[in-house]
């Protein structure tokens, strides 16, 4: 018999995953331990099943208090400990936080959690469905809270994180309309226990105002970035169109002045009228080489203004297209909307999103090279 502890199952009857915390909490569970239940197939070798038994929360003989969990029958297959990927330690500090929020020893912003507004605490299994992403931990409200929004999500980070990505996977929780905080190793003691049991975490308005605004500091890095390798490409094209226009030029004066001679070198000078028009042809050489060479060298000026005007007028399209793209109306409250990056990529979300609207529009494209 495995003496691991788990804090969520597959109800049977339902084929609902449900918590311990909602078999001891919630009246529609109380009283059904007695159902078939299973555990969660990240704890089960694939097509597995294994019987589980629910344990109430109790006293132990030394004090210690240990909350409601599940583990498994008798003479079942052994269950793996953690979830695939994840190591020991991350488990006990997930495990601690559960036990540290039930027993109120955790504190959110100086407050203990009203267990009476919670529906629900997630942990130890995780599901997507529509960009919806359950966390380490998730405090899931019955309401929505003024302050927090639809629930708390705390997230146990044990190793090394991009900034990107720490704000990818918050914006993603928070565009669904939950507040939370990520917890660091130096968050923890030895013992994988919070060493301060105090957790601050901003309001779900004050977290979707800053990444908002993160998230356009990244848009306008980006729109800069384009405007210079423009730059660049103008420049390098002034050059080649430069030195190809020189190039040509000069084949040109060549050409011209290697057929004049042989033209001049064919006359016959057989008197004073031959000599004129030798001194004539030499002279309407010179004109119509110099003429020429004036009317290319125009051209190819005129060619390369051209160009340069076809690259500004590009780039102004491409940053007017920009700006137009950033004053989207949310099409069914008409208020203004925000960008987004969700786990797809890029989406329009409506500034009330998710709590008051759900305008979403999913028609945003980057090129992030």
């Amino acid at each position: 018999m495995s003496k691991s502890k788990y804090i969520s199952v597959i109800h049977v009857p339902t084929d609902k995953i449900v918590t311990a915390f909602k078999f001891e909490n919630d009246a529609t569970w109380i009283g059904r331990e007695k159902d078939e239940l299973i555990a969660t197939a990240n704890y089960c070798k694939p097509g597995e099943k294994v019987k589980m038994i629910f344990v109430k929360s109790y006293t132990k003989t030394d004090g210690k208090f240990v909350y409601s969990y599940f583990r498994s029958a008798p003479n079942q297959s052994k269950l793996n400990s953690n979830m695939p990927g994840e190591s020991n330690e991350h488990k006990i500090a997930k495990q601690n936080i559960y036990d540290g929020i039930y027993s109120n020893k955790i504190k959110i912003n100086g407050e203990v959690i009203d267990k009476n507004k919670v529906d629900d605490i997630y942990i130890e299994y995780r599901t997507s469905s529509s960009g919806y992403v359950i966390p380490d931990i998730m405090i899931k409200f019955k309401e929505e809270d003024i302050k927090y929004g639809l629930g708390i999500f705390i997230e146990v980070q044990l190793s090394n994180q991009g900034e990107d990505e720490t704000l990818l996977r918050t914006y993603s929780r928070v565009v669904e309309g939950f507040s939370g905080i990520w917890l660091w190793v130096e968050d923890f003691d030895d013992d994988w226990n919070l060493i301060i049991k105090n957790l601050i975490i901003k309001s779900h308005k004050k977290l979707i105002s800053e990444l908002d605004e993160k998230i356009e500091n990244n848009f306008i890095g980006r729109i800069n970035k384009y405007g210079k390798i423009i730059d660049k490409k103008f420049e390098d094209y002034k050059i080649d169109l430069s030195n190809y226009s020189e190039g040509l030029i000069g084949s040109f004066e060549n050409t011209i002045a290697y057929i004049s001679k042989n033209e001049i070198n064919k006359l016959e000078v057989e008197n004073e009228k031959l000599k004129e028009l030798r001194e004539l042809a030499k002279k309407l050489d010179l004109n119509s080489w110099k003429r020429s060479s004036t009317e290319f060298k125009e051209f190819t000026k005129k060619m390369l203004n051209n160009g340069k005007i076809e690259v500004e007028n590009f780039v102004s399209n491409l940053i007017e297209d920009k700006i137009n793209r950033v004053n989207k109306m949310c099409p069914k409250c008409n208020k203004p909307m925000k960008i987004g990056k969700a786990m797809g990529g890029y989406n329009w979300y409506c500034h009330d999103f998710p709590i008051k609207c759900d305008g979403i529009i999913k028609e945003v494209e980057f090129n992030e090279d």
